[in-house]
């Protein structure tokens, strides 16, 4: 993943991103372009989203200053969000910014035992088994 800086794939009601290496604004805008249109082919449906952010790295100060506006993004049917995160992640900033006023339960941790504790809360059966398996085949690149 050295020059892919972030993935998203759909699985169910699930959204699985990977978010990687140290990003700049256009890497940002991408993104964020790519997640608002999977989140409105969601089209009204439930959903749950599952994001690996290992090793990624947003320069808080002077990347969020540069945002004007808050970004709106409807997730008026998402039910979870859960993070996993290292110590390189830098996103305290981007909760407390965008995660205030959601309606859905953010979770976040950095210990992978403790976020197969909460996806095994959360999902079941054939889910489940395919976040666990998702998470496993995560490479982190210590390149970026």
């Amino acid at each position: 993943m050295s020059n892919q800086y972030y993935h998203i794939e759909v699985f169910q009601d699930l959204i699985l991103v990977t978010l990687r290496g140290r990003w700049d604004m256009s890497t940002n805008i991408q993104y964020l372009a790519t997640f608002a249109d999977t989140l409105n082919a969601r089209r009204g449906k439930a959903f749950h989203i599952i994001v690996d952010m290992r090793s990624w790295e947003v320069p808080d100060s002077e990347f969020f200053a540069r945002m004007k506006a808050p970004i709106q993004i409807d997730r008026r049917n998402q039910k979870i969000e859960i993070w996993l995160e290292d110590d390189k992640t830098v996103a305290d900033h981007i909760a407390a910014k965008f995660f205030n006023e959601q309606n859905f339960t953010l979770h976040r941790t950095k210990n992978q035992d403790s976020f197969i504790r909460q996806v095994d809360s959360v999902f079941s059966g054939e889910t489940k088994a395919y976040i666990l398996e998702w998470v496993s085949r995560q490479v982190i690149d210590k390149q970026n």
